[in-house]
Formats: structure tokens, C-alpha cells, sequence
């Protein structure tokens, strides 16, 4: 979750946290409620009035002024299935949300990636390079500019400087080879900052790495073709903020003052 997240002073805003389970396992969001999970910082003491929690791990949030900064707490668990109460294992997440003064563009950035929808999964093989292009638009080019695309991201990742490809958009490259040590889950999300510091939706993508060969994705059934000799199963392919000259190594002690590191995988 990339932190701090900036929304617009008195306009309803949907943040989506993004999560994977590796067994598929139903995962669930809530407020954390007690001193251990959030200190001082539980809800709803932390937050406006009618911030929303959904168990799909959707907040829903309205700043009520500018300037006002909010810590949000968030307890992901994940259950065997929709009927079970007792979680099998228990995250806990905090982010920090800034409310910003309305900007003259009407519509904030739109953030795309390669894959059909944000939060899809992808299998990759360890030593497999991969090649992630994000794609900022901006809808009001004649008073604004896309200044970064800010990356949450993990180690081994190297991610060009913005480029300006047509008046209203802005790509940067993302390049990473899997490492042995990376093998499981892995998440990543990115976001577009405009010259007025908004942002773009958080687009994010989930990777499952494994050693032998590509994997399949929490959920996914690997189909099969079965003749007398050959059994044959389909392989599935399912910020940092960086200002340089060159490529930037992303390194997973990186810190910025846009990205904190979280990696949501239960």
C-alpha cells in the first residue's frame, strides 16, 4: 500500500487495498480495534466521520480539510472459507492519508499497466526477465503535468525516468529479473502524481515465482491434455521515486517520503 496517499478535500474517495493469498484462502479487511493492533491510532478516533471499512478490503474516505493527516489501521486476515470466524493468520497494515486542497484539473491521472485490470496475477520463473510498461494519462494537459509514477515494489526491480510519449501521456519502464530468494508472493503498485500532487488510482499486480518453472496463480486451473505417452500442462503468464539519469535499482530498504514497504501476501 503506498503511503501517504493523497485525496482531495471534501470529494468521497475509494482506496482498495491490494492483498493475495497463496492458498486461495478467503481474505477479509477490517478496522484493528484494540490497543495491541493500533495503539493510538484506532478507528474511529483516527479518522472522519463515516470512513467506511469493507471486508473486500475497499476503505471509503472523505477528507474533511485540507492539510488534515489521517492513520489508518487495518487488520487483513484470511479464513478457510466465507462461513469460518476464526482467521488463519492476521496482518497488520498502517498507512498514512493527507487531505490536499481541490486541484484545478476536474479528473485525476488514470494509471495502466499490461495487464487487463489492476490487482491481476502473473506466474514468473526465477531468472525470467519481465518487463512492466505503466502508462500515466493526464485528462488536463494544458495545467498540468505528470511528475512521477511512484513505485511500491520489492528488490531487484530498476525502473527508468518518466518519459512524456504525446501531450497527455507519461510512461516509465519497469525491469525485473527474480531472484531465488523471491520465491512465493510478491506485489507491487504503482501511482501517478500530477503537478498539483494528485493521484492517479493505485494500480497494482501480484506475482507468484517459483524455481522449476512458471507457476499458477492463487485460483487458477491449470488445464491439461492427456494422450497414450505425454502428459502436457499450459504455463501460465499471468517507489520508489527515482531521479536520475539512469535506471534507479530498487532495493527493498529503499525509503522515500512517498513510499513505505509493505508486501500484503497472507
Amino acid at each position: 500500500m503506498i503511503s501517504p496517499h493523497f485525496i482531495p478535500v471534501g470529494i468521497s474517495q475509494t482506496i482498495i487495498l491490494p492483498t493475495m493469498d497463496a492458498d486461495n484462502d478467503q481474505v477479509r479487511c477490517r478496522f484493528a480495534n484494540t490497543t495491541a493492533e493500533c495503539a493510538s491510532v484506532c478507528h474511529p478516533n483516527s479518522l472522519p466521520i463515516g470512513t467506511i471499512m469493507f471486508s473486500n478490503c475497499t476503505l471509503l474516505i472523505t477528507g474533511s480539510n485540507v492539510a488534515d493527516w489521517y492513520a489508518v489501521a487495518i487488520v487483513i486476515e484470511d479464513f478457510i472459507d466465507s462461513t469460518a470466524s476464526l482467521p488463519l493468520s492476521t496482518i497488520l497494515v498502517q498507512f498514512i492519508i493527507n487531505v490536499q486542497q481541490k486541484s484545478s484539473c476536474p479528473y485525476r491521472p488514470l494509471l495502466t499497466g499490461p495487464t487487463t485490470s489492476s490487482d491481476q496475477c502473473i506466474g514468473i520463473k526465477v531468472g525470467t526477465s519481465f518487463n512492466i510498461e505503466l502508462i500515466a494519462e493526464n485528462f488536463c494537459p494544458n495545467s498540468t503535468i505528470i511528475k512521477d509514477i511512484a513505485i511500491l515494489s520489492f528488490r531487484f526491480l530498476t525502473k527508468t525516468l518518466i518519459v512524456q510519449n504525446t501531450t497527455a501521456l507519461w510512461s516509465v519502464l519497469l525491469t525485473w529479473t527474480p531472484a531465488a530468494v523471491q520465491v512465493g508472493s510478491q506485489i507491487l503498485c504503482a501511482i501517478a502524481i500530477d503537478s498539483d500532487n494528485v493521484q492517479s488510482n493505485q494500480y497494482c499486480m501480484s506475482f507468484i515465482v517459483a524455481v522449476e518453472r512458471v507457476p499458477s496463480c492463487p485460483g487458477q486451473i491449470i488445464p491439461t491434455t492427456v494422450d497414450p505417452t505425454t502428459l502436457t500442462t499450459a504455463d501460465y503468464i499471468t517507489s520508489t521515486i527515482a531521479d536520475s539519469t539512469t535506471p534507479t535499482t530498487v532495493d527493498y530498504t529503499t525509503a522515500s517520503e512517498y513510499t513505505d514497504e509493505y508486501v500484503l501476501s497472507i
